[in-house]
């Protein structure tokens, strides 16, 4: 780290929305987990709990003698014990507080998982997903609601003429607005119920939508890296389904977790779960019988891999995935989680320019956000300023959104 590279943001300063999320949102997660883990594995968990709050980093891959060990090597793929080993020699004996936030997070969703016995071979709950339920419902709540048959009729429609660079920026922002429904936060879960079917550019505080609209219409392949389930992950196939329906020409391909993490995150299950969820319901019907018939064609495809889930940031990604995203037109990168992994989580003064800080990426992409975290970039002295006087809570409380472009190709 050079001399003009800030730190990672972390918990240690007391009043941050990292300490915050430390002391008040990881123990909640955690207790939702020990709700639907009984006898052992729900012990196991409240004394994770108990951890976050005073204890020290370790490796939970350490051989100590116990048999049968909380994991099976062959539970995960190759590379990926070798990955979190080394992000966690870092900090190992280090205070949960005083490691960078980020991998705080990824550390706590890992040990979830091994407490809960998800990567115990011989468990009850060996790879079944404990946050599984939650996505569901969050997912029926959505189709349920108020307002969401005229959305996908508004879609459908755009899907039936010659889509429009218009009809994509509508797509676009259904994307972002859908992002505030992150179940590791109920708080701004909430405020996004209420707000999703909301159109309107008020809210952006970075808007090249336009910008981004007109090159994904003039684009033949794209990427997402997506983020939540549920609501977001339908927006996500909308725009999918908008892209591939109105050019038979063009392919896609939805990057999905490997391993359930931050609560809500999609996985390929849950893409494959939703799509038919939508073939099921008579307003959404010809969206999810047109992506399955997408996926049959190989037009659409899907891809998991444990970096999405794991602890290392953006520019360490292997080679199969830079090769993979280098492959498209645009990449579309959903979520706070990616953005703060694309900087590296880092305490960069918010008027630095996203373009410096990304040069190393494969290709084209935009950021598609609801500030969720201290961490923010392109927002000039002067924004920042008003917003601390107009809403003191901007960054993190889920009402502001960033749609961002960066292009270094034609």
């Amino acid at each position: 780290m050079s001399a003009s590279t800030p730190a990672y943001i972390s918990a240690a300063a007391l009043g941050s929305f990292a300490r915050y999320t430390l002391e008040n949102r990881f123990p909640g997660i955690i207790a939702g987990v020990e709700a639907v883990r009984p006898g052992v594995f729900s012990r196991r968990l409240a004394a994770l709990r108990e951890e976050t709050a005073r204890g020290r980093i370790t490796d939970p891959f350490a051989d100590t003698g116990r048999a049968p060990p909380l994991w099976d090597a062959g539970a995960f793929d190759p590379g990926e014990l070798a990955a979190w080993r080394e992000e966690i020699s870092r900090y190992g004996g280090l205070l949960w507080k005083d490691t960078p936030f980020y991998f705080s997070e990824a550390y706590l969703y890992l040990r979830i998982l091994l407490a809960a016995g998800y990567y115990e071979r011989g468990s009850p709950y060996f790879q079944a997903d404990p946050y599984e339920l939650t996505k569901e419902k969050e997912l029926d709540r959505f189709l349920a609601g108020e307002g969401t048959e005229n959305v996908f009729a508004s879609f459908i429609e755009m899907g039936g003429r010659d889509v429009r660079e218009e009809d994509f920026a509508a797509a676009l922002l259904f994307m972002l607005k859908a992002n505030r429904i992150d179940l590791s936060n109920a708080k701004i879960a909430e405020l996004g119920r209420a707000l999703i079917l909301e159109g309107g550019r008020d809210d952006l505080l970075v808007d090249q939508t336009d910008e981004l609209a007109k090159s994904i219409a003039s684009s033949r392949t794209a990427a997402v890296i997506l983020d939540n389930a549920g609501a977001e992950l339908t927006a996500d196939l909308v725009f999918v389904w908008l892209y591939l329906a109105s050019d038979p020409g063009r392919r896609a391909v939805l990057h999905a977790k490997k391993a359930p993490t931050f609560v809500s995150d999609a996985m390929i299950k849950d893409i494959r779960g939703a799509a038919a969820k939508l073939g099921s319901v008579r307003f959404s019907a010809r969206i999810g019988e047109d992506l399955q018939r997408f996926l049959c064609g190989g037009r659409l495809r899907l891809a998991d891999h444990y970096f999405w889930n794991g602890p290392k940031h953006f520019p360490k990604m292997p080679q199969e995935i830079r090769e993979d995203l280098a492959g498209a037109d645009v990449t579309l990168l959903k979520g706070d989680a990616n953005f703060r992994r694309m900087i590296e989580d880092r305490s960069w003064p918010f008027s630095v320019n996203l373009e410096t800080l990304t040069g190393w990426f494969p290709g084209n992409y935009a950021i598609l956000r609801t500030l969720k975290s201290e961490a923010a970039t392109d927002i000039p002295g002067g924004l920042s300023a008003r917003m601390d006087a107009q809403d003191p809570g901007w960054l993190t409380n889920g009402r502001w959104g960033f749609i961002r472009r960066v292009f270094r190709r034609a």
